[in-house]
């Protein structure tokens, strides 16, 4: 069986939970908060975050895998389907940006918030995320839903086998430029650019490969194989314990989604308790607005909150309420607006 909506669903749960974990423990610990187990000299929940920068493959390759389902299922009316698709995320967007770049910005009396009108109109379009960094995957994720047709086009017809190495090449390059040479340029625009196509490159790999997933039955063969052994669950959770020891051995993130490929597939051959598949199934219809907003709790109006909670797990508890608090009210004004513009 290939992969439900519903498990999709939760993967994007997972990723956004990853996402908020991340960013809150992966840095220095003193004069935040409190770690309360360590390996050595490096606490646990680092190695633990180092890992969790799998979330954006994980996004990228759920993102593929459902749109190359639509691809398949309508491809006349995908690009129809899609520019809609765009809308609506643009209009979840401005939400967010007016309630907490703009009025919560006012109302804290915070130094560039909203800021000049080029800084809010930048933003507004998504060509730049200095109001919050973590925007930066909005405009890439634009650009992969609008090539997606495209990119879809060439999976079934080009070899597999071609087009495949020219994706990790393309992500190798775009990783370097990105990381290792960013701002190659004296001039403004040109290093936008660099930064986007980089941006692009390194996210296009996971999102190909779900379209390439889905194609292939990836889940199926693997579904099939786990069958067959004993103590599945067990056997899963063993294997993502070892992907993040991997990464702990190997901190640099370029090997993000050859982690994040085989982990959401473990992920997926585990059966889990009902009372986290119910939380992850809350979680889900959360997640993008989660990966929107958070950063503002955690890092530009109230740090001393979150942290205040001391410890890790409460302090983790506290963004996710904080974030999900904050998308029950976004998704009832998104709601409001699509029925007034009626899409």
């Amino acid at each position: 069986m290939e992969i439900t909506v519903k498990k999709s669903n939760q993967l994007k749960a997972v990723a956004a939970l990853m996402m908020l974990f991340l960013h809150l423990f992966n840095r220095g610990h003193q004069g935040l908060f409190e770690p309360l187990l360590f390996i050595g000299t490096q606490s646990v929940s680092y190695y633990i975050s180092l890992f969790c920068d799998a979330c954006v493959p994980i996004f990228c390759f759920v993102s593929g895998y459902g749109l190359y389902f639509k691809f398949q299922k309508n491809p006349f009316s995908y690009d129809k389907e899609n520019s809609v698709r765009i809308k609506k995320l643009y209009i979840n967007y401005w939400i967010i940006l007016i309630l907490f770049a703009v009025i919560l910005g006012l109302l804290l009396n915070k130094k560039d918030y909203p800021g000049s009108l080029t800084k809010f109109f930048l933003n507004f379009s998504a060509l730049d995320s200095s109001y919050n960094g973590a925007w930066w995957f909005f405009f890439t994720y634009l650009l992969l839903v609008a090539t997606s047709a495209f990119l879809f086009r060439l999976i079934d017809r080009s070899s597999i086998t071609l087009f495949s190495s020219i994706c990790l090449v393309i992500y190798i390059v775009a990783f370097y430029f990105r990381v290792y040479q960013p701002n190659l340029f004296d001039h403004d625009i040109l290093n936008w650019l660099q930064r986007q196509l980089s941006l692009f490159g390194t996210s296009l790999l996971p999102f190909y490969i779900g379209g390439l997933a889905l194609k292939a039955k990836w889940n199926t063969r693997i579904s099939q194989f786990f069958a067959f052994i004993p103590y599945k669950n067990a056997t899963a959770l063993l294997c993502i314990f070892l992907l993040v020891v991997v990464h702990g051995f190997i901190p640099n993130f370029v090997i993000s989604p050859f982690l994040a490929l085989p982990f959401l597939f473990l992920f997926i051959q585990i059966n889990l308790p009902d009372y986290i598949n119910r939380v992850l199934n809350y979680i889900a219809p959360h997640a993008t607005n989660m990966w929107l907003v958070h950063m503002f709790f955690y890092m530009v109006y109230f740090e001393k909150f979150i942290y205040s909670a001391t410890y890790v797990l409460p302090i983790f508890l506290l963004l996710v309420c904080c974030s999900i608090l904050s998308s029950i009210l976004v998704n009832r004004i998104n709601n409001v607006i699509l029925k007034t513009v009626r899409l």
